[in-house]
């Protein structure tokens, strides 16, 4: 006897159906053409039944199936979850799978990757319920961090009360671990009172400058390298210290001589340039648009300011190994909405690193 599993997902937090069941307050665009933060909350009564088994769908109008049927166990709705569900590539294809022509994707579909993306004007856009900043043309951009899950769901709400739905594969990298023993602890955790003084003052100076984003889309314009050199560290590599694992090095690291200029990998507005930051050193954020960000650390000398405008190819500072750094180099990180990419993935494809440690 073939045992069904039935799974209930709470669509409204997942998908974002319809507007009515959808409440955000979302992001704000004001008339200085920034785009500020505020909480948002998503709400809605609508669940989705999959039968893992024999593939019987039961949900709201539009999802396919028949009658919806009250859930007998809460305890099943609170933990499933959405990557569990959608495990089974036909499962999940046969439910949300939208050949629409009004949402266009293209880029990295893998973790670390970006996606550009385009559809109607006045659309609003999610990603697995959380909102995405839509430009006037249409033009999103969405990422995935490191340790992505394998699936993610794109909802599209379109002006004409039309919903697309898009599964979309994530694919998983592999990422260098690397283990080393038998360290003294002193070097492996624990700092004073005053560098954990030092480590909240920054935290706080990065926070606010990330409470903002510009609505245009600079990213539009694609990515170059910020400079040329050996490429001494990759995004996504891990150091274990003692047992202790490190958090995964978070962008792209390219040695080059001290005072080495620096420049702009596209467009953006300077969010943030502060010198003496205890981890950074120099630090520079970048922001171009749609809150995805540029950071540029452990700068020797920085040319630019807070609410300035740069040019991709601009010359933002120069390379020093201010902050902690064994020897001179850019860190180079990209950030969305808070996700890690890899920049190295948004480079031209004919380009390619000297060297990768």
């Amino acid at each position: 006897m073939i045992r069904l599993i039935t799974a209930w997902v709470l669509i409204g937090a997942l998908s974002g159906c319809a507007s009515s069941e959808v409440q955000s307050a979302g992001a704000l665009v004001t008339a200085d053409g920034v785009t500020r933060s505020s909480p948002s909350g998503i709400s809605s009564s609508s669940f989705l039944a999959v039968d893992r088994a024999g593939g019987q769908l039961a949900g709201p109008a539009g999802m396919g199936g028949g009658d919806f049927e009250p859930v007998e166990n809460v305890s099943l709705l609170k933990k499933a979850a959405f990557a569990e569900v959608m495990l089974d590539v036909q499962e999940r294809q046969r439910v949300f799978h939208d050949a629409s022509d009004q949402v266009e994707l293209n880029g990295n579909f893998s973790q670390g990757g970006l996606v550009v993306g385009r559809t109607v004007p006045g659309a609003d856009v999610r990603l697995d319920g959380a909102p995405v900043m839509v430009g006037d043309a249409g033009e999103f951009v969405i990422g995935f961090g490191r340790d992505s899950a394998e699936t993610a769901l794109l909802v599209v709400n379109l002006p004409d009360g039309h919903v697309v739905r898009r599964s979309l594969e994530i694919a998983g990298r592999e990422f260098r671990v690397e283990r080393i023993d038998n360290l003294a602890q002193s070097k492996v955790s624990g700092f004073s009172k005053a560098q954990l003084d030092h480590i909240a003052v920054d935290r706080e100076k990065k926070k606010t400058a990330r409470t903002i984003t510009q609505a245009g889309a600079d990213w539009r314009e694609g990515f170059d390298w910020p400079l040329r050199g050996r490429i001494s560290g990759v995004f996504g590599s891990q150091r274990i210290l003692n047992g202790e694992p490190k958090r995964p090095h978070s962008g792209l690291d390219i040695a080059a001589p001290r005072g080495t200029p620096i420049r702009a990998p596209a467009p953006g507005i300077v969010r943030l340039a502060e010198t003496g930051m205890y981890f950074e050193g120099g630090l520079v954020l970048l922001d171009h648009g749609h809150w995805l960000e540029s950071a540029f650390l452990h700068m020797s000398q920085i040319d630019v300011t807070p609410g300035q405008r740069v040019e991709k190819g601009d010359i933002i500072g120069k390379v020093g190994a201010t902050g902690r750094a064994t020897g001179p180099h850019l860190h180079w990180s990209v950030k969305w909405t808070g996700e890690l990419l890899d920049p190295f993935l948004l480079l031209p494809e004919e380009t390619a690193p000297q060297s990768a440690n």
